[in-house]
């Protein structure tokens, strides 16, 4: 058996260091195409390619919290400054500039907001709302979370629900 001194200063046999070599090798093949295989998935979930799955009137639901205090003035996802007291939201189930109505399962109250940004903080929350949003469906700060339906009314190409007969 020959042994074969590496730079690392050990001594292997050289079936060790073959086999060192291929798992490198291995390694570095999967480095390489792994992360095009997850920007290809994260790419069909983009806003621009889910804007097409999505469908006016469509609703969905869940929980609905208010977007936090300290995130005023600053910029979002979509390019724009967020206000609390605009009517706005933040999903990451649902593409950017999608209007939707938002309705508090508890309370019956509803409001339209436009989702400006992403929420990677919202965990299985559907939508986070301005303040002045979540106020006008009886969402309070103490309250914390309230279950809503969100109907989309208009995606961001335009497209609009049918009217509520």
């Amino acid at each position: 058996m020959r042994m074969v001194r590496l730079d690392l200063g050990m001594r292997c046999t050289q079936s060790h260091t073959l086999s060192f070599v291929t798992m490198c090798a291995a390694l570095a093949v999967a480095v390489t195409i792994t992360p095009s295989s997850f920007s290809s998935a994260s790419a069909s979930e983009s806003n621009s390619s889910s804007t097409n799955s999505v469908t006016p009137g469509k609703t969905l639901t869940g929980k609905a919290t208010i977007y936090p205090n300290r995130l005023n003035g600053h910029k979002t996802a979509s390019g724009e400054t967020f206000h609390q007291s605009d009517h706005t939201a933040a999903s990451n189930k649902l593409p950017l500039r999608t209007d939707v109505k938002v309705t508090s399962l508890k309370t019956g109250k509803s409001t339209n907001v436009t989702l400006i940004d992403r929420g990677p903080a919202l965990g299985g929350h559907k939508i986070d709302l301005s303040k002045k949003a979540a106020r006008e469906i009886g969402l309070t700060q103490k309250e914390g979370t309230v279950p809503v339906k969100i109907k989309i009314t208009r995606t961001p190409d335009g497209r609009e629900a049918p009217p509520a007969r």
